[in-house]
Order: structure tokens, then C-alpha cells, then sequence
């Protein structure tokens, strides 16, 4: 689970360190400010698509920014993110793990995993921890960023 108020802390970091407001964030990541503001207030995480800019603004580890580790790692070379119903069998053929035994051993739903695999939604923060959790994981390596 994400913890909220880490989220807010680190992004409040990544933005202090870098001497940006909240709005010239929005900007350069083509958000709104309401949003960056509800992580800012640890009422809610990124979505998938915001954390991607984000982590891809910063340079740093998913990880980081959803408050798993301490330390941003910005030092490391991440790859662009692939399309995550890829990424997600490609975790599934390493782990010679079956779908069925990832929905079973995880409780998301045949429904939920489906459209993940097809491209018609992409998997909440919350859900792409219980995924590195599954797989003994950082996130990034979930995104296939490392």
C-alpha cells in the first residue's frame, strides 16, 4: 500500500531541491495543479500516467516518489517505459509464473488483469506495489525502467 503522506514528502522534496512551485510542475509535466495538489496533500497517489512524467521529470525512481525508498536514485540509467500490458507478461514469462496463478496468488481480478494485458486501463499505484510485492520487486523494475 502507498503510503500517502511519504508521496507528498518526496514530491515536496523533488520540488524544493529543484526550486519549482506546484503550477510550473503542472506545466512541464501537462497536468493540472489540482491534481499535483491532492499529492501534495497526501489525499491521494499519482495514476499511473502522472507518476511515469513525473519519475521521468525528476529522473528518478517510482520507488522514491511513492515513498518504498529513501533516497531518489537519480544516478541510475532508467530506461522509457513500455506499453504495461507488455511489460506485465514479460514479468509474468521471467517469473515462469502463469496468469492464473498471478491472479490467484495477488486477488486482482481476471477482469481487472485483462485489460491491463490489453492495453484498456492501466494499474493504480497502489496496485503497481502489490505487483513488485508479488514479484519481490522494485516498481521501477515492474514499469521496466531498470
Amino acid at each position: 500500500m502507498v503510503n500517502l503522506s511519504k508521496v507528498a514528502e518526496n514530491l515536496q522534496e523533488l520540488l524544493d531541491e529543484r526550486g519549482l512551485t506546484q503550477t510550473a510542475l503542472a506545466q512541464e509535466i501537462k497536468t493540472c495543479s489540482s491534481k499535483l495538489s491532492s499529492y501534495l496533500t497526501g489525499s491521494r497517489a499519482p495514476n499511473f500516467e502522472t507518476l511515469l512524467s513525473l519519475v521521468e521529470y525528476f529522473h528518478c525512481s517510482a520507488d522514491f516518489v511513492l515513498g518504498l525508498i529513501e533516497y531518489p536514485q537519480e544516478e541510475v540509467e532508467y530506461k522509457p517505459a513500455p506499453p504495461f500490458g507488455e511489460r506485465l507478461r514479460a514479468l509474468l514469462r521471467e517469473a515462469g509464473q502463469s496468469q492464473y496463478r498471478f491472479v490467484n496468488d495477488t486477488g486482482i481480478s481476471w477482469s481487472v488483469f485483462y485489460h491491463w494485458l490489453t492495453g484498456k486501463c492501466l494499474p493504480s499505484a497502489d496496485s503497481l506495489v502489490r505487483i513488485a510485492d508479488h514479484f519481490g520487486c522494485s516498481v521501477d523494475h515492474v514499469l521496466g525502467r531498470v
